[in-house]
């Protein structure tokens, strides 16, 4: 399991990196649907999420909608344009909130101390359970916090519950029995991660 979750992890990186090294006057690189952009965002690979009660639309679809507070980050990331179609811009067009984007961290600040802690890649199993379903925060809307926690900068974000980050084109609910993978920590509820697709031979 950790070697499929560790493979998965490096071809997004991979792709990312070839993206970024192909940056030259502009800040986002375009491939169909992904896109690399330099800039701040917020990381929710090692956060939870809450449910918020409230319901989100993702591609025509509703679901359940749950919060994380992720770290804000600096620098290069990945981004959906399927949903994210500017993603140089942020939400509302002011300094006050970040998308949620992707890129690959062996340490990051980590709830509840904010400290940089080693990430840990791991799969689950989902369930009915909290702490063994998932959530997509994946280029999803984010409100910067007014205080800084042990010098972190963290947001908001909202995103849907049980949700599978791939496909990019449409919005497919997660079941029971399928594998997930995530960075956050063991006991986390609706961890922030993405289904492991199943390639037929």
């Amino acid at each position: 399991m950790k070697k499929i979750l560790v493979v998965l992890l490096l071809i997004v990186a991979v792709v990312a990196i070839i993206m970024v090294k192909n940056l030259k006057n502009s800040e986002v690189a375009h491939d169909t649907a992904l896109t690399v952009v330099v800039g701040k965002f917020a990381f929710c690979g090692a956060s939870g999420a809450t449910p918020t009660g409230d319901t989100i639309t993702i591609e025509g679809k509703k679901f359940l909608e749950g919060c994380a507070v992720c770290p804000v980050m600096d620098g290069p990331s990945i981004a959906n344009t399927i949903l994210v179609p500017n993603p140089s811009i942020t939400p509302d067009s002011t300094d006050k909130t970040v998308w949620s984007f992707f890129w690959y961290y062996d340490s990051v600040a980590q709830a509840p101390t904010w400290e940089n802690l080693p990430t840990v890649n791991r799969t689950f199993t989902i369930t009915d359970a909290p702490d063994s379903s998932m959530s997509n925060m994946w280029c999803m809307p984010c409100t910067l916090l007014p205080k800084k926690v042990n010098g972190v900068t963290l947001a908001k974000c909202y995103g849907p519950l049980n949700e599978l980050a791939f496909p990019m084109r449409r919005a497919l609910r997660a079941h029971k029995g399928q594998t997930s993978v995530t960075q956050a920590p063991v006991g986390a509820t609706y961890s922030v991660g993405t289904i492991i697709p199943k390639f037929k031979n």
